[in-house]
């Protein structure tokens, strides 16, 4: 007899939690994607590229002043301090103006005006950065720098910010703010022994030539995008020049004094006749950048104008750290290890040299083939190499 079939129950099939009810991990790709775009918006926060000019612009009077053997944890210090004090200042610069920006085409895809970051975050960020910039100088270089980079945030923020709207002459005053970083250098090296300092005259001459630099600098910024200024409501005197030709007047005097400053610093001892000779070329570049401007006006030959001021300041800093030099006073003993000084010959005075310049001096004289042409005749003659320190 057949028998019947009994049905059995079929297995339980296990158990799948839904998707809501995991835990949810974020994919790599995503949380670096994050990452980069929140770099990217505190890069711009700090306007990036302004502030490695800054960091830039310290570098050459601690080269230049530094007594003894370059430290590289306080050269660090210097341009790392620079770096975020300058962030900072930037970024209290933009909270004053998200307004302003917003107007501004060229300024309106900032992190505040385009809502991308939040006045709070921006202003924990200029916090966090001025306060870690200025011990970083402090404790890595000396007080007097952490001084200096502080005065240059005041001045910035608190002093040329809200001129801006109020009086064209808020280019001389930036002027001013935006060239105390080559300061931060020679304080940096020497502290408060700077005022005092053979180096005092050398500081001040970068710091003027700077200042000079970057009136020609913004007059050509502020025609190029007069327009969009004029719509954030500021006052700059390029503004209201509709051909060119007055933005090209008020640059030439700053042009001209420029190319002088050079020989002047040679002529008193302080340079090397290499820094006039070689500041010749950016110095001609820079001018044929302002006649072609002069001659024809426009967007093209402006930008070509404020290219040139970028090139130009780049050579002089490079040329200022080769060749600059400081009178060596009477009283002052050598010490070892520290800047070395010239041999005198007859009546010439003696100079501080930094002691890496002087190694790499006595580096490229022996391959020198004018001290070779020395050599062949006996050592007859003067040095007839442009290194040389006479």
């Amino acid at each position: 007899m057949a028998v019947p079939a009994v049905a059995t129950p079929a297995a339980a099939a296990p158990a799948v939690p839904c998707a809501a009810a995991l835990p949810q991990v974020a994919e790599p790709e995503a949380t670096s994607a994050r990452g980069s775009r929140s770099l990217s918006l505190y890069w711009k926060l700090s306007k990036g590229k302004l502030t490695v000019w800054v960091s830039l612009s310290a570098i050459p009077g601690y080269l230049a002043a530094l007594p003894g053997a370059v430290d590289p944890l306080a050269l660090a210090a210097l341009a790392g301090g620079t770096f975020l004090t300058s962030a900072s200042a930037q970024t209290l610069n933009q909270l004053f103006e998200i307004e302003r920006d917003a107007k501004m085409k060229r300024t309106a895809q900032r992190p505040l005006p385009s809502g991308q970051m939040t006045p709070a975050q921006a202003a924990w960020f200029a916090s966090a950065s001025g306060t870690l910039g200025l011990a970083t100088l402090s404790l890595g270089t000396t007080p007097l720098a952490a001084a200096v980079a502080g005065a240059t945030m005041a001045t910035y923020a608190a002093v040329y910010t809200p001129m801006k709207v109020l009086s064209p002459y808020n280019t001389h005053v930036g002027a001013i703010s935006g060239s105390l970083p080559t300061l931060l250098g020679f304080a940096a090296a020497l502290g408060t022994d700077l005022v005092a300092s053979p180096w005092a005259l050398p500081a001040a001459w970068l710091f003027g030539m700077q200042t000079l630099w970057q009136m020609p600098h913004f007059y050509s910024l502020a025609w190029l995008y007069r327009s969009d200024y004029m719509r954030g409501g500021y006052k700059m005197f390029p503004l209201s020049d509709e051909t060119g030709h007055l933005t090209a007047a008020m640059s030439k005097p700053y042009l001209a004094t420029l190319c002088a400053m050079p020989w002047g610093l040679s002529a008193f001892g302080l340079a090397s006749w290499m820094l006039p000779i070689g500041a010749a070329v950016p110095s001609w570049l820079w001018w044929r950048s302002l006649a072609s401007f002069e001659q024809k006006p426009n967007a093209g030959t402006c930008k070509r104008f404020f290219l040139g001021s970028l090139s130009y300041l780049l050579s002089m800093l490079a040329l200022f750290t080769a060749f600059v030099r400081a009178p060596t006073p009477a009283a002052l003993p050598a010490e070892e290890g520290s800047s070395e000084q010239a041999p005198k010959t007859g009546d010439a005075p003696e100079f501080l040299e930094p002691a890496w310049r002087a190694r790499m001096r006595a580096y490229f004289m022996d391959a020198c083939p004018h001290e070779t042409m020395r050599h062949v005749f006996f050592g007859a003659g003067r040095s007839g190499c442009p290194m040389h320190r006479e």
